[in-house]
């Protein structure tokens, strides 16, 4: 147990730093490209988004997560994945190819047909590199994979930023991020030993394919269904509103996808090694839920007070209009992490079929959230959108409830203290910085006292999380 304790750990803190200068790195220089580009470059590659997320759900084909569940995979399970794979993903990309004209002319956008011949390119670039990336993430080996995204993530923002000042315009987002993910599957061979050897089963095709096959079912309709508010926004309103839209989901992805990826990354593996074990498994879950709570509510909260000076400051008046819909789609940031948190569990459980009935659920909700609030504009868009989010939470901790007693009610209770004091330190701050006549100032200011502030408190109240975090990094220095 001390051996997957110091796993964890470890993960944890390579995981952080990955995801943390990841993060960073998009959101230094992806403030650089809007103000160098227009919201209609954004709302142009918005309008592709869900075709490009799809099919690479299904070059995945969900063998990632079965190679992680399955603790015995041998060379013979990677090699065959391997392959598949590489195959599908060339089936995939002519499919794209072919089909350019007409999203083209589904969107009245001539331009998308040759964006998608070449974005569409992703999807063979990225088969070569997840049979690499998944046994990092069994080997639960994250410096590895900070070192690859860190690199990868610098070479492809300086690439898109020498492209948008030469003035190619949406294609600088096209390159920057083919390059990346060039440079990331790259190097990925080049730091992981693991190499393919020429053999194929059918029969560990048909085991894994058995398990991953619910979860792309899953992952196929989350995609979808996540990216149709793109296609309809696209379709129904003009492409510099789709801009705002991507811009904002952009802006509360930050603290979403850092949290996230973090602790899911780590928990299902974990996860996976003690599922016999109902105590030990609810103790992982908890734990997990409030280092979740206690990291995602003070930056939820911060985009919610301080939107309107953070995008005015960052990306200039021209960006304005995302205020709103950020304030609105940070709400839904705080249930995303615990979501993966609850699906996890079930996935650790081998239970993908439970999985696959709930996103089938979420995305009925999703359908009738559009379908109701499309006419309205962005802004009852973004409502519907977070309603599901919150409704979704609900529906994910139900079996968490049923398998081992940890409902979303008694999820909430674990979280409220954070949440409380999250709020009350962010406003505060806000009130005193608001005082200052000075954006810049009241932005910065009101960031600072409120990290510092909400430090102070956890302190006072004695939040355990505060002295894991101080413990995770004082064992990381002394290293």
């Amino acid at each position: 147990m001390n051996s997957l304790k110091k796993k964890a750990t470890s993960g944890v803190i390579w995981s952080s730093i990955d995801k943390s200068f990841t993060m960073l790195i998009q959101f230094v220089f992806g403030i650089i490209l809007a103000r160098l580009l227009v919201p209609k470059d954004y709302g142009l590659i918005g309008m592709i988004t869900i075709f490009i997320t799809i099919s690479q759900a299904i070059v995945e084909s969900g063998f990632s997560r079965a190679l992680i569940q399955k603790k015995d995979a041998d060379q013979l399970d990677y090699s065959t994945t391997f392959f598949f794979n590489f195959l599908i993903s060339i089936l995939v990309y002519l499919i794209l190819y072919f089909t350019s004209s007409l999203i083209a002319d589904f969107y009245v956008q001539p331009l998308l047909a040759d964006l998608v011949k070449v974005v569409g390119l992703n999807v063979i670039i990225s088969s070569i590199a997840i049979i690499q990336r998944t046994i990092l993430i069994k080997k639960i080996d994250f410096k590895t994979q900070a070192i690859v995204n860190i690199i990868a993530g610098i070479g492809g923002a300086l690439i898109g930023i020498g492209f948008a000042v030469s003035g190619f315009g949406v294609w600088s987002l096209v390159f920057q991020y083919l390059s990346r993910n060039f440079i990331t599957s790259v190097l990925f061979w080049i730091m992981n030993d693991w190499r393919p050897t020429l053999v194929f089963s059918l029969a560990s095709l048909k085991r894994l394919f058995n398990f991953g096959s619910k979860i792309l079912a899953s992952t196929l309709l989350y995609a979808a269904f996540q990216n149709i508010y793109l296609v309809i926004i696209g379709k129904v309103y003009k492409s510099e509103e789709l801009g705002y839209y991507t811009r904002a989901t952009l802006f509360k992805q930050i603290p979403a996808t850092l949290v996230t990826t973090i602790i899911q990354n780590v928990t299902f593996p974990i996860l996976v090694s003690v599922i016999e074990d109902d105590t030990q498994v609810k103790k992982i879950m908890r734990r997990s839920i409030k280092l979740t709570a206690f990291l995602i509510f003070p930056m939820a909260v911060s985009l919610i007070v301080f939107a309107h000076p953070l995008v005015l400051i960052l990306l200039t008046e021209k960006w304005l209009p995302t205020v709103i819909l950020l304030q609105i789609l940070a709400v839904g940031v705080i249930f995303f992490p615990v979501n993966s948190i609850n699906t996890n569990f079930i996935n650790a459980k081998g239970r993908s079929d439970l999985f696959l009935k709930l996103e089938i659920i979420n995305n009925v909700l999703t359908i009738m959230a559009i379908a109701f609030t499309y006419r309205f504009g962005m802004t009852i868009i973004a409502i519907g959108y977070v309603s599901v989010s919150c409704i979704g939470f609900f529906t994910y901790a139900y079996y968490s409830g049923k398998f081992i007693a940890y409902s979303g009610v008694k999820q909430i209770i674990d979280m409220f203290p954070y949440a409380l004091v999250s709020i009350i330190v962010t406003i505060l701050s806000s009130f005193i910085w608001k005082l200052v006549d000075n954006q810049t100032l009241y932005l910065l200011g009101g960031i600072i006292t409120s990290i510092l502030g909400y430090i102070l408190c956890s302190y006072i109240l004695k939040f355990k999380e505060l002295e894991d975090i101080k413990n995770i990094i004082t064992t990381k220095i002394k290293k």
